[in-house]
């Protein structure tokens, strides 16, 4: 082996290292989603599966970094002000929200259910935004940031059924290293759920995400990724039947998606000129 092949070795070799590191790191801070509750390194390695030793040295990197805020008092962490400046990307994006909300409540209002609007990462749908029928007498035990099976929720489902046959196999092998399980689950429905969206542009799923609940879903393209979001509605089975959800409700979120599509484009299209 000659001296520049070793070094290319060594190179590639200390990057891998370097990706595992922030993975871990990342796995960490996502760790106190939603709530920003205090975690000692016992309750982030029993969070995360990484190992004590590896916790403690990734959250003492963490914390002199500004990400991670120590309590001596409480023998834990929390997030830092230095986070926010992670949130500023995120933040590119917020238009969809502000302009989805006040047509998600009219929405759940109109059908009394829930609506999410989220994007996937990893084995899950992050939710950014949800909003609760003001009449609904029982609320689903969601919320922005809350974190939802990406195999369990109608809200995965239509994302997997929206992807080209290349980008969900590499979508699927991906998530196979990072969630075996979910992976596993997904394969199993993958035919039945890209038929579904194929031919009704929507996801139905009854009673998989939690006993009783019904959910529908669909696929919002944004102007620079498409099918990077799902909005869906979701609420108990005895006020929302799958086939209510058939005859009417899935019809109107596919209005909304059309309407939310179209206030994108031309919002890009005015950034442009």
């Amino acid at each position: 082996m000659d001296n520049k092949t070793e070094l290319q070795g060594e190179a590639e070799s200390r990057c891998r290292g370097e990706v595992r590191v922030l993975a871990r790191g990342l796995s960490l801070l996502k760790a106190f989603e939603p709530n920003n509750g205090w975690l000692s390194n016992t309750d982030l390695s029993e969070l995360t599966g990484l190992p004590k030793p590896t916790v403690s040295r990734i959250t003492a990197n963490l914390t002199e970094a500004g990400y991670l805020r120590y309590s001596g008092e409480r023998a834990a962490y929390r997030l830092g002000t230095s986070i926010l400046s992670l949130g500023f990307v995120a933040a590119s994006n917020r238009n969809l929200v502000v302009v989805a909300r006040p047509l998600m409540q009219a929405l759940a209002d109109q059908h009394n259910v829930s609506v999410v609007l989220a994007s996937p990462d990893g084995g899950s749908m992050v939710c950014h935004e949800v909003v609760h029928s003001r009449n609904m007498l029982f609320t689903l035990r969601v919320r922005a940031g809350s974190r939802l099976r990406l195999g369990q929720s109608a809200l995965g489902h239509a994302l997997i059924g929206s992807m080209g046959d290349a980008e969900r196999h590499r979508f699927l092998a991906n998530l196979s290293e990072d969630d075996p399980q979910t992976a596993s689950s997904l394969q199993e429905q993958v035919e039945a759920i890209v038929s579904q969206v194929k031919h009704k542009q929507y996801c139905v799923a009854a009673g998989s995400l939690e006993q009783g609940i019904n959910g529908v879903a669909v696929v919002i393209d944004t102007p620079d990724q498409p099918h990077s979001y799902a909005l869906g509605c979701a609420a108990p089975a005895n006020t929302l039947s799958v086939e209510s959800i058939e005859d009417v409700v899935a019809q109107d979120l596919l209005a909304l998606k059309a309407r939310l599509e179209t206030e994108l484009i031309s919002s890009a299209k005015s950034m442009e000129l």
